[in-house]
């Protein structure tokens, strides 16, 4: 069984070599089974907390699982070949839980299982879930007395009933089968806290608008590690309803541990962006903010991942962290995490009218203007040729103008030799 997680390394019968020297040289002080659990250690490939199950880097993973639920096999049907059978098994351990599928003959062993025992085992890790598929297991004599409660999964009874605070684009997805699958994600929120909401029914949310509040019929409730998810169903009912529903939210200094509502606060520091190659070998990008609470009163740190982290923040911008998962960083210091199933939005703040002449350059930030005493960063579509002086008319607030229109002024070198004399 364990030959398995080294059968990339040695050939089967130089492993078991290795086992037969390894149990002579302990003068035969451990069985067999200690005997290649030792090797495989040495060989780099020890056994795994199932906490660790998601990031793992190997294709194969082995691991002590104490077994919490067991759902027996059903039969599925292959095109052109006999029936198939698939179970499951979920396995815990103290730092988390997984789902762990048998297929065809191991699936006939799911039924002699029994939950509450200690299994070891030898599987194929999903990349970023936590799930793997079965590829050795035995019982063992390991001790697990204290386990991670299992994921809980129920079709509500009642229709949900929250506010839309976040909308994410229509995602494009390729099932297993090849066929496209349209997926769209929401954060809501109440009252009681925020959670992720997910359709595969994206039409049914044609009419709905972020602040929008909706009752929802037909929604399964996910629980994992605290982590509240919610599906919606094909056949769901949706209804907009009137009046606000209020959603929980706290100051940048009352962030905790474990994940946060929506934490409202102002920039006050930004570092610059950072890309970083994934551990699926993509690249994307993480940027790093301060944010200070309320007055007189201490801030956060917040890692901004992905997408997002491609968002102009300057200090003094009023910002709104959606759902994000608060922990230790490096330093001791608490840190909210913005990626998966969270969100940072500008809060809009009162602007003035606006109107300057000067030249457009290109910083960092973005298009900007420069009247030789000040700076703004403009947001506009337009596309106006760089180092050419411009009238530009808009709204302007903490730095930024909020572009209505830009008009050219024609070259006049006098001016441009006014503005570079100071340089020479």
């Amino acid at each position: 069984m364990h030959y398995a997680l080294v059968s990339d390394l040695l050939t089967q019968e130089a492993f078991e070599e290795r086992v037969e020297q390894k149990s002579a040289s302990l003068g035969g002080l451990v069985d067999e089974v200690t005997a290649a659990m030792m090797v495989v250690d040495e060989l780099g490939r020890s056994h795994i907390k199932i906490g660790s199950i998601p990031s793992a880097r190997t294709q194969v993973v082995s691991f002590f699982g104490r077994i919490l639920e067991i759902r027996p096999p059903r039969e599925f049907t292959r095109e052109g070949e006999p029936p198939g059978l698939v179970a499951s098994v979920v396995l815990g351990d103290p730092t988390g839980t997984v789902v762990m599928t048998l297929w065809d003959d191991r699936a006939e062993a799911a039924g002699e299982l029994e939950t509450g025992s200690v299994i070891e085992v030898i599987a194929k890790p999903r990349p970023g879930k936590k799930e793997v598929t079965c590829l050795a297991l035995r019982e063992s004599r390991v001790t697990i007395v204290e386990t991670k409660k299992p994921p809980k999964s129920e079709v509500m009874a009642s229709p949900l009933t929250v506010r839309i605070l976040i909308i994410s684009e229509v995602r494009e997805i390729t099932r297993r089968d090849g066929t496209p699958a349209f997926l769209q994600e929401f954060i809501i929120g109440d009252a009681s806290g925020t959670a992720r909401m997910v359709t595969w029914t994206p039409e049914l949310f044609a009419d709905v608008d972020e602040g929008s509040c909706i009752s929802v019929t037909g929604v399964q409730r996910k629980e994992d590690d605290g982590i509240v998810e919610y599906v919606v169903s094909d056949s769901a009912e949706i209804k907009i309803i009137p009046g606000e529903i209020e959603v929980l939210s706290k100051d940048a200094s009352e962030v905790t541990e474990g994940l946060n509502p929506v934490v409202t606060g102002v920039v006050t520091s930004v570092s610059d962006l950072k890309t970083f190659i994934t551990k699926r070998g993509t690249e994307s990008r993480v940027r790093n903010i301060q944010i200070r609470g309320s007055a007189e009163k201490s801030g956060v740190n917040a890692a901004v991942w992905g997408d997002a982290a491609d968002m102009l923040f300057l200090p003094g911008d009023a910002v709104q962290v959606v759902n994000a998962e608060a922990k230790l960083n490096r330093y001791g210091e608490l840190e909210l995490s913005v990626g998966r199933g969270s969100a940072i939005r500008m809060v809009p703040v009162p602007g003035k009218a606006f109107f300057g002449t000067g030249m457009l350059i290109r910083r960092p930030e973005g298009l900007s203007l420069d009247d030789g005493t000040a700076v703004w960063i403009l947001e506009t579509d337009e596309t106006p040729v760089i180092g050419t002086t411009a009238d530009v008319e808009g709204i302007s607030g903490n730095g930024r103008v909020e572009v209505t229109g830009i008009w050219p002024r024609p070259a006049d070198p006098s001016s441009a030799a006014a503005r570079l004399r100071p340089l020479l």
